[in-house]
């Protein structure tokens, strides 16, 4: 009889410890299909996009002052922040560019490739800030890769939350997307 209650215990602990945990909400990066046209002059390759060690992984993560972190208890990405963001800014790219065949995917004989390294993709409870470089590499032509840097800072609506986190991150990804796009058409370099 004393086996059996020590048995039960734990048991009974282990669920009271699952029906105190909230429910968890699950994100992806938004995108939007783009409208492109099939024999595209340029065929833009988009490289993995790189993050920081820190964000990239599945936790939805906020800044907690100077040098703390917070994982949030109650949401988190349905995949590794880095692809997630390689997939939203490729489908912001192709929409952006609709005579342009744009892919994170594999591609034969790209006429460009794109290379983003997100330095800093910090979110507190009022902003978004988002620092990145981005490098143009072949244009069709021998020029030299060209390298762009960017800051893109977006508000997390009120009262704040996963959703309006989540939110304000994928608007920064959509202004770093934007400005990618403004320099791919440019395609002298300047932004």
């Amino acid at each position: 009889m004393k086996y059996a209650r020590l048995c039960i215990l734990p048991i009974a602990a282990m669920l009271a410890g699952c029906a105190s945990n909230p429910d968890q909400s699950v994100y992806i990066m938004p995108t939007q299909p783009s409208v492109q046209v099939a024999s595209g002059i340029l065929t833009l390759k988009l490289q993995p996009v790189i993050l920081p060690d820190y964000l990239d992984t599945t936790d939805l993560v906020t800044r907690t002052g100077q040098y703390g972190i917070k994982v949030s208890q109650t949401g988190r990405w349905g995949e590794r922040l880095s692809r997630g963001v390689t997939r939203a800014l490729a489908a912001d790219l192709g929409r952006r560019m609709p005579d342009t065949i744009v892919t994170d995917g594999p591609a034969e004989t790209p006429s460009a490739q794109i290379v983003v390294t997100v330095s800093a993709f910090d979110v507190t409870a009022a902003t978004s800030v988002l620092v990145a470089n981005w490098t143009i590499i072949g244009q069709g032509d021998n020029r030299a890769p060209i390298m762009h840097t960017g800051t893109f800072s977006t508000s997390v609506a009120p009262p704040g939350g996963d959703l309006a986190v989540v939110a304000a991150m994928a608007e920064a990804v959509d202004e770093l997307s934007n400005e990618i796009a403004a320099t791919m058409r440019a395609g002298d370099g300047k932004s």
